[in-house]
């Protein structure tokens, strides 16, 4: 995690099976089982880059298929689909 992302800290609830078994595992890596613990869900969250296009992004993605840009009327809504 880098040092100028948001954090988000949670409570949460482990059975203790699974707690001794994620105290082992962290203990065989040598970590603490906070650190062996957000390793595993930051491993399972799938990656997600910051997007380069903004809002434009979003704008494109309503644009249906195979519409030419061209054909839109909405001056502002051509400009931000060229972008």
């Amino acid at each position: 995690m880098n040092s100028t992302s948001i954090r988000h800290r949670k409570l949460i609830d482990i059975k203790p099976r699974v707690f001794n078994s994620l105290t082992q595992a962290a203990a065989r890596e040598g970590v603490s089982l906070k650190r062996y613990i957000e390793d595993l869900l930051e491993k399972a969250c799938p990656r997600q880059e910051p997007s380069e296009g903004g809002i434009s992004r979003l704008i494109g993605s309503a644009l249906p298929k195979n519409t030419d840009i061209s054909s839109i009327e909405d001056d502002r809504l051509k400009y931000l689909l060229s972008k």
